[in-house]
């Protein structure tokens, strides 16, 4: 699978009323009648852009809007822009001010959320259990022996100084500082 098939993937599983968690479920019943080595190109095109998505900037952007970002929030906000789609991914990866545009609700999904793997699970039929997920590692590990590296991050700003915030993220700084959502 090419990466402009995943993301071609993510937006045909998309629903209709956006909801993250249906979205997620809609596009790993669809990656379960891919064969197997599709599935795996999958979850490898979305770690790479989770960890292309590890960013200061993003991860200060998730912090505004969440109201605060644990190392595990910031996963599934990651998980959340990918399921975005690629222009808004992309987008908020050149400005994260961006997401302005596309927030509408919720945006940490739960760590469960990962289609990659439950497609993987469904297609094979394998149980979700220790075995299981050795299974589906060892296969990954098989077909993409080089996992996508988070990049180290930029230096750090204080999340919590909303001068800063509003110097770095102005559009979202109006909306989420200011009340607005």
């Amino acid at each position: 699978m090419t990466e402009p098939e995943f993301w071609a993937h993510i937006h045909a599983a998309r629903p209709r009323r956006y909801d993250a968690e249906a979205h997620a479920d809609q596009l790993a019943a669809r990656l379960a009648e891919l064969p197997e080595p599709d599935i795996l190109d999958f979850v490898h095109h979305w770690d790479a852009a989770s960890a292309r998505a590890y960013r200061q900037d993003l991860w200060g952007a998730a912090y505004l809007v969440n109201g605060g970002c644990s190392d595990d929030g910031f996963q599934y906000f990651r998980w959340w822009l990918v399921l975005q789609g690629r222009a808004a991914f992309d987008a908020a990866i050149a400005d994260p001010d961006t997401l302005a545009e596309v927030l509408d609700g919720e945006t940490e999904v739960e760590a469960e959320v990962y289609p990659g793997t439950d497609a993987w699970f469904l297609a094979t039929g394998r149980a979700k259990d220790d075995d299981g997920y050795e299974a589906f590692a060892r296969a990954l590990r098989f077909r993409h022996p080089h996992p996508p590296a988070e990049p180290p991050l930029a230096a750090e700003w204080d999340f919590d100084d909303d001068a800063e915030v509003r110097r770095r993220l102005p559009r979202l700084a109006a909306a989420y500082l200011d009340g607005e959502e």
